[in-house]
């Protein structure tokens, strides 16, 4: 409607544009949400410290299994077809892999101090006879004599 002045008043939006523009606001907050939810839920669980249940890994499972490797690790570093650093580098691996398995603890990242630190003295002592095979430009010990000392800590453990 024009006035007096010949202005004419501002039109006013029709009810179904605010409705469609609440709805657009709505469905990209839902997708944001979507978008950024966790991948995985999160539960808290709380229990009583006395009352804790720890899962036990079936030690002779993993002795069994971890003696296997052992065997196999010794066995290709004989035949040739691994180099003998390397064969030292995975009886150090399998070694801290069951230790790891065997007590819950990141044992395969832990340093020597970190061993006897968390009270792993005859790992730690086993890791340090390995080592020099592991790094020195030519190995101390065969793969069969640390393949021994690495049987002996697993069939040891308990």
């Amino acid at each position: 409607m024009q006035d007096e002045a010949g202005f004419y008043s501002p039109l006013q939006y029709q009810p179904q544009w605010l409705w469609l523009g609440l709805v657009l606001v709505l469905i990209i907050g839902a997708w944001y949400a979507w978008i950024f939810r966790p991948a995985r839920k999160m539960v808290a669980v709380h229990e009583d410290p006395a009352r804790q249940v720890t899962v036990v890994p079936d030690l002779e499972t993993l002795r069994a299994a971890c003696l296997a490797a052992i065997n196999a690790t010794a066995s290709d570093a004989d035949a040739g077809r691994l180099p003998e650093r390397d064969a030292h580098q995975r009886l150090s691996f399998l070694v801290r892999e069951f230790a790891g398995a065997a007590t819950s603890l990141p044992v395969t990242s832990m340093t020597l101090e970190d061993l006897h630190r968390h009270d792993l003295k005859e790992l730690a002592a086993v890791v340090a006879g390995i080592y020099p095979n592991e790094f020195a430009p030519l190995p101390v010990h065969t793969v069969r004599q640390s393949a021994e000392t690495a049987r002996q800590v697993v069939l040891a453990w308990n």
